[in-house]
């Protein structure tokens, strides 16, 4: 049985990370997409930033999404993550669509892990209806950042595939598609 927070809300990236671990992109879960094997979300999601077959190799290949994010880091800026960058080492660039991408492309690798592991998806409806927060003070854009403001894309994309496997629970519609719920449940 899963115990849920008395404040009903689940801060899987550091507070709450020895229960809810599996809610993490970096956790152990192979996924199949396009053909394609990844050994995680991460290695999925930092793999469509280029079509290079040797880039998306490299990702492939990382033991650790660790890694997997050091070498998917863009060419240029911050020295130490430049540093590890595939793209910096091979005079190459991420795709340029990657802004307007990257939401549909994590929320197709979040339906995949739950969809492919079964194990996964009951631990997820477990959540209930808690609130799922990455708590990263580093990221304040999948998680809620420094000052806990960050819009929790991570979290509400974990949301959104809850709730969808909720719906195919009861025998609805779970449309496994990048559009958000409310226009999946306009259909």
């Amino acid at each position: 049985m899963t115990i849920i927070p008395a404040d009903n809300r689940i801060l899987y990236y550091s507070r709450d990370r020895e229960t809810f671990g599996f809610l993490s992109h970096f956790h152990p879960s192979p996924i199949v997409i396009d053909g394609e094997a990844w050994p995680t979300v991460e290695h999925y999601y930092q793999a469509q930033k280029s079509p290079i077959a040797a880039y998306r190799n490299a990702i492939r290949s990382a033991v650790h999404p660790g890694h997997v994010k050091r070498l998917s880091a863009p060419p240029v800026g911050k020295a130490r993550l430049v540093e590890g960058s595939w793209f910096a080492k091979n005079g190459k660039i991420p795709r340029a669509d990657w802004a307007e991408v990257k939401l549909d492309i994590m929320r197709r690798g979040d339906q995949a892990k739950f969809a492919q592991n079964p194990d996964l998806a009951e631990l997820l409806l477990a959540t209930g209806d808690a609130e799922l927060i990455e708590d990263a003070a580093n990221d304040a854009f999948w998680g809620i950042g420094k000052d806990g403001n960050g819009p929790n894309w991570a979290g509400r994309i974990l949301m959104e595939v809850r709730d969808r496997l909720r719906l195919a629970a009861v025998g609805g519609r779970a449309e496994w598609s990048s559009a958000p719920p409310e226009a999946v449940a306009e259909r």
